[in-house]
This record gives structure tokens, sequence and C-alpha cells, in this order.
């Protein structure tokens, strides 16, 4: 087990970790709000169960909130762990009731109802002589259509816990969640919690994904501190070269506003790099966005001197952001073009694999050295002499955001990128 205590340096996150058996558990000072990340319900409950145990036996009222199994099964697996855990529930210490129940009214997700009913139940618990209220609440079923309400309450009630008589484990199947949900999750909570087999994987993905997020506000920052004077630079120089005596530094103006114009395309990865604000998501076929830039795909093939094959596989419509879709798909195209000789042959499939949708641009390349296959995608990393090395971790954030993987193949006689899409 790890537990990680959270603390805010400049705005980011810093990091203590702690590894024990189980007894540390019983150090967690009441009023904590941890965000518990697991694989699969073999360590939900590895997680939960000394939780419990140890709430149990201080006569703390105890509640599980259950998404992903029913009242019966959450009930054996703590019955293997817990001694006596029928004797709790005889007594009406131990209370497991559905996510339906707890966190939506009518069917809707309502923040104040929830605070309201777990603040009844602290009252409660307190009225019977209980010492406080240690919970679990499984957030598994959150999807993107209430993520942005359930944070805002994660949010509210973090900031409200130190005057609460409970602690809570907010549980989190870390595969189901994007970086960017990952982030929001951490920054919600004042602990964060992992229970694997594989816990070096779980804080490698943690870890990954909040150096993305200090990445990209940097890159945020430093891109507007440059692009502002940028711009009147460019202003001024606009002006002067509309004067008579510097008509014979017109091929030299020329020349600057080009370089200030791919200065804006690099600022430009710079903010791509950056989170935006929530995009709107609709149902669209990716063969459709395929056709529609093809001309675009086409033109800068014919430039290389190389030539496009499209294979679109019957495929089903998925919920895209559009524009993010077709800016992946222009920086592997590039990325593919620019990695084969004259005459190559770059390949574009679509095709439905295993309930998913899978994006395939293969090229003709010569492959990627094995000395630098694990530190592809990573920002800033490039082989190219005019590279910002921006253009596949801005495809991995896409990616991400649509809860897609993106994956690759590389062998002497080219390369396969692949970007699965997820049918959820």
């Amino acid at each position: 087990m790890i537990l990680t205590d959270k603390s805010e340096n400049y705005g980011y996150y810093t990091k203590s970790i702690i590894q024990s058996d189980n007894s540390f558990l019983t150090n967690i000072p009441c009023g904590s709000h941890i965000c518990g990340f697991y694989q699969n319900l073999d360590d939900l409950i590895n997680m939960l169960a000394p939780f419990f145990k140890i709430g149990l036996e201080n006569n703390e009222y105890c509640i599980w909130v259950i998404s992903e199994i029913s009242n019966n099964e959450a009930r054996l697996m703590l019955r293997s762990h817990i001694p006596n855990f029928d004797q709790y529930l005889q007594k009406g210490q131990m209370e497991i009731i559905p996510y339906t129940e707890c966190y939506l009214t009518h069917g809707k997700f309502d923040a104040e109802y929830v605070i309201n009913s777990w603040i009844k139940r602290i009252d409660e618990a307190a009225a019977k002589g209980y010492n406080g209220v240690r919970a679990s609440g499984n957030l598994s079923w959150v999807n993107k259509e209430n993520w942005l309400a359930i944070q805002n309450y994660e949010s509210i009630i973090n900031e409200r816990f130190n005057d609460l008589k409970m602690t809570a484990i907010c549980t989190y199947q870390i595969s189901n969640r994007t970086s960017f949900e990952i982030i929001d999750i951490l920054k919600n909570h004042k602990y964060l919690f992992v229970y694997d087999g594989n816990k070096s994987n779980i804080i490698s993905d943690v870890a990954r994904v909040e150096k993305l997020d200090i990445m990209s506000k940097l890159s945020a920052s430093v891109a507007h501190e440059i692009r502002n004077p940028l711009t009147s630079i460019k202003g001024f120089l606009q002006l002067m070269q509309g004067k008579r005596e510097y008509a014979e530094y017109a091929p030299y103006f020329n020349i600057i506003f080009e370089e200030i114009d791919r200065i804006n395309c690099i600022i430009g990865e710079f903010l791509s790099l950056a989170r935006n604000k929530p995009s709107a998501f609709i149902k669209e076929n990716l063969n459709n966005i395929i056709n529609a830039i093809y001309p675009l795909i086409q033109a800068d093939a014919i430039k290389n001197g190389s030539n496009i094959i499209l294979e679109l596989g019957n495929i089903y419509d998925i919920q895209v952001v559009p524009e993010d879709i077709r800016q992946l798909i222009l920086n592997l195209v590039r990325n593919g073009l620019e990695a084969m000789p004259t005459g190559g042959n770059l390949t574009i499939r679509t095709y439905a694999m295993n309930g998913g949708i899978i994006l395939e641009v293969a090229d003709e390349g010569i492959g990627i050295s094995p000395d630098i296959i694990d530190k592809i995608g990573s920002p800033f990393f490039t082989t190219k002499e005019t590279g910002t090395g921006l253009g596949l971790a801005i495809c991995n954030n896409i990616a991400t955001k649509h809860n897609a993987t993106l994956n690759f193949k590389a062998n002497p006689k080219g390369t396969s990128f692949y970007v699965n899409f997820k049918n959820n």
C-alpha cells in the first residue's frame, strides 16, 4: 500500500510517498479526504478492508457506497477480510448502499443533496454514540456528462472536510480515467491512497500526468509571454515596411515576417500542449473527418514527394471533438511523411477491433532506433533539426482527452501509430 500526502507548492503538487503495512491507516486523522486508485476488484477490497476494519474496531460508523458490485458481493468480500463482520452488520454499524441511492436524486446528481445527506449521516452517527463516520464512495460510474459536477462537489466537500467528523476514501478505477481527470481528482483530495500489485505502475501514471499538467501550465505561460511582445514587434515592423525610406529593405522585412510566423506556429504548439477549456464532444465518424482533411493531407504528401493510401473500414460513429481529431491526424501524417524518403507510401487505416475503433497511420520510413523508443512522445524530445518535440505530446493529450490510447510499432521497414478509441 502507498499513502501519499499532498501539499501545494507554488500552485503545483509535491508528494511524500510512504510505504508501510496496514498500521499506518490508524494514523490517518479524522477529517481526511482521500482519493484511492485501483486497477481491479482485488485491489479495491485490499484497500478498503483494512480501512473499514480499523473504523469498526474504533467504534466508527462505516459506509461503503458501491457501484461495480452487488450488496451481497460486497458483504462476501468484507466478511472474508474482517473478523466478526456479521456482528458489526447485525449491530447496524456497517452500511452498504448502491451509488444510485447515495449520489443520484431521480437519476440526477445533486451536489447540495449529497452533501446534506453526508452531514445528516454524521449527525445520526454521533447521536447513536459512534466516534465518527468512516466512508468510501466508489466513483467509477462517473461519465463525461457529470464529471464536472462531481469534481465541483469533490472540491466543495474537500474544503469542508476539516469541519466534518468523517474520514473518507473516494475510489476510482485508474484505467477508466484520463490524465486530465486524474489531475482533477488529485487536486480535490488531501491524500492519495493506492493499492496495487504493480503499485509502481500506478504511481508512475500519477507522476506522468502531474508532470504533464505542470508542463502544460508552463507552456501556456511562456507562450503567452512570448506572443504578446511578438505581436507588437510585428505591428511596428509592418508600419515601417509601409514607409518609403525603408523600401530597399523589403526583402529583409519578408524574411523577418516569415520567421515571426514560424515562431507563432511554435507558440501554437505550446498552447496546444496546455489543457484547454472543456470542449464540445459530438458523435462523428472518423472516416468523415479524414475525408474532409484529405486535400490538405494530399498537398503535404505532394510537397514531400510521397503517396497517400486510404483504407477506411466500416466503422461506427464515436464521441469526438472534431478539431482535436483533425490535429491528431495531421500531426501523425506529417510525422510519417517526414520520416520517409521520396516516393514512399503513407497509409491511413480505420477499422473496428475488440469493440473499439482503431485509427492507424503507417509510414515506410526507417523505423525508430531502439535507443530512443522510450523517449518517443515525451514533450520536447525530437530527432528533427527544426522540430519542437511537441507533436506526439499533443497527440497523446488528444488521445487521453478522448479516453483513447496511442501506441506504435516500429521496424526497419517503417512505423505504425495506432489510436484505439474505446466504445464508451
